[in-house]
């Protein structure tokens, strides 16, 4: 593969990750506001991830829209690094 095909699988997995990021952003203030009311609605939209871990902590809920933060933040650093790799500019 060239490097501008490995460039644009990057940015393709990126967006991917940021869309499963989105996704489970949403999903996890929407629990907050469900199971924990205001307060844990408001808290998950201003301080994500550290909320969203204490909030699944002490509810004992929430921890799939969590694991899908998780995972597409990986897949967003995951497609940083091909990226990175064929950019010039690093």
């Amino acid at each position: 593969m060239d490097a501008d095909t490995i460039g644009i699988i990057g940015i393709i997995v990126m967006v991917i990750g940021v869309l499963i990021t989105l996704i489970g952003y949403i999903w996890l203030i929407i629990t907050g506001f469900q199971v924990g009311g205001t307060m844990w609605g408001v808290l998950n939209i201003f301080f994500q991830p550290i909320t969203g871990i204490v909030f699944c902590v002490m509810h004992k809920t929430g921890w799939i829209p969590l694991v899908l933060m998780i995972l597409g933040n990986i897949l967003i650093i995951g497609g940083f690094v091909p990226l990175a790799m064929t950019s010039h500019i690093f």
